[in-house]
C-alpha cells in the first residue's frame, strides 16, 4: 500500500508550502480609506433604491400620504441601525464557526468600526468569499422577508433603511472579495482586524 506524505492538516492551519503572497489592510494607506467611503455611498444609493422599488412593487409601504418622524422614531432608526451593524458583524462570526474558527468581536475606535476577526486561522479562498459576502446576502434576504410580512406598516421603511446601512457597510466585504478573487481557489486568506493576508504555494 502506497504510503501518503501529505499530512492530514488541522482546521485553520495554513499548508507548509505556501508562503505569503499579500497584505491587505484598509489603514495603511489614507486613500484606501476614502475611496472606501466613496465606495459606500454608491452602495448606499443603490441599495436604498433596490429596497425601496421592491417595498412599491410589492405594495409593501404603509398606506400614508406622508411620514412624520419625531423623536420617538428617530431613536427608532438609530438603534434599527446599530442593531444592523451589530448582526452583520455576529453573521461573519456565525459564517467563521461554519468552517471551524472561533470568532473574535471588537470596535476599532478610530474608525468606529465593528469586526469579527478569527486570528491566525486560515480559510481556503473560496470560504472565504463565502464568509466575506455571508451579511450582505443574509441580512438583505431577511430585509425582503419582513417587508413582507410586515406590509402597509411602518416597519417596512425602518427595514429598508436597515438594509441600506448593511449593504452600504459591506463596502470592505465587497472590495476584499474583489481582491481575493484576482488569485487561484488554491489560496489561502487569514482575516485581520482591518484586513487580510493572503497565501499561496511556494513556486
Amino acid at each position: 500500500m502506497a504510503k501518503i506524505n501529505n499530512p492530514i492538516l488541522t482546521s485553520g492551519a495554513l499548508p507548509n508550502d505556501y508562503q505569503e503572497a499579500l497584505s491587505w489592510k484598509v489603514t495603511e494607506k489614507p486613500i484606501r480609506a476614502i475611496m472606501l467611503n466613496i465606495f459606500g455611498l454608491f452602495l448606499f444609493v443603490i441599495f436604498g433604491v433596490i429596497f425601496s422599488s421592491i417595498a412599491i412593487s410589492l405594495g409593501k409601504l404603509p398606506m400614508e400620504s406622508h411620514f412624520s418622524f419625531g423623536l420617538g422614531k428617530i431613536s427608532l432608526v438609530i438603534v434599527g441601525c446599530l442593531l444592523t451593524l451589530v448582526l452583520h458583524e455576529l453573521t461573519h462570526g456565525m459564517a467563521m464557526q461554519i468552517f471551524g474558527a472561533k470568532p473574535k468581536y471588537g470596535i476599532i475606535w478610530k474608525g468606529l468600526m465593528f469586526y469579527a476577526t478569527s486570528p491566525e486561522y486560515a480559510y481556503h479562498r473560496n470560504n472565504y468569499v463565502v464568509i466575506s459576502l455571508a451579511p450582505l446576502i443574509f441580512i438583505s434576504i431577511l430585509v425582503v422577508l419582513g417587508m413582507w410580512l410586515l406590509r402597509g406598516t411602518l416597519w417596512v421603511v425602518l427595514l429598508g433603511i436597515c438594509g441600506t446601512i448593511n449593504a452600504s457597510g459591506a463596502v470592505g466585504d465587497v472590495w476584499i472579495t474583489m481582491i481575493v478573487l484576482r488569485y487561484a481557489n488554491t489560496a489561502y486568506v487569514i482575516d485581520e482586524r482591518d484586513g487580510i493576508r493572503l497565501f499561496l504555494p511556494k513556486s
